[in-house]
């Protein structure tokens, strides 16, 4: 999937060009994200990064709890994060011990923050409207560039309102 996010000031008129598209909408979530950046330097967060997510609020048909490591592939407009590693488990704490033994050497625990969100679809495109620590946010997610674009239009989205890279680096940014 390619992916696009945008911190807007409210969600009502997302909701609302929602409700006109006739988007199917498929449930909301909590999530908790975990972010370990690498011990080497010279792998930013902006690159690369290990993420234990917890999903108090789940609708997907997954565990609650999730350990990853995602690359990040900037495109023209959002970026493809690309994951050697997904693991699934059924506690948190098995999932830590997992981290420990596995990647104790190369990453290293960063930050921390959580959301609440309702996903939609449009046709196979999807929409979170979300609420990060506070902010409100909208990810666009899409199997093709040209689907990216699509539902940036439809919400009047330019590039230049899309973040640049991971969304956790722009998060990062935000709880400073």
């Amino acid at each position: 999937m390619i992916d696009a996010r945008i911190f807007i000031n409210s969600l009502e008129s997302a909701e609302k060009i929602l409700l006109e598209s006739k988007a199917i909408f498929k449930g909301d979530y909590i999530i908790i994200d975990k972010i370990y950046r690498s011990k080497d330097s010279d792998q930013t967060i902006n690159k690369i990064f290990l993420r234990l997510r917890l999903v108090p609020k789940n609708i997907w048909n997954e565990k609650t709890v999730i350990v990853s490591i995602k690359n990040t592939e900037l495109k023209k407009v959002g970026k493809q994060s690309i994951i050697p590693v997904k693991v699934e488990f059924d506690s948190e704490k098995l999932a830590k011990q997992f981290i420990e033994q596995n990647y104790f050497n190369d990453f290293i625990f960063d930050f921390e923050f959580s959301r609440t969100g309702k996903q939609y679809f449009i046709g196979e495109d999807g929409i979170d409207l979300e609420v990060v620590e506070g902010y409100p946010s909208i990810e666009f997610k899409s199997k093709t560039e040209e689907g990216l674009r699509n539902l940036l239009s439809l919400f009047n989205v330019t590039d230049n309102d899309v973040i640049k890279g991971p969304s956790v680096v722009a998060i990062r940014d935000l709880l400073k």
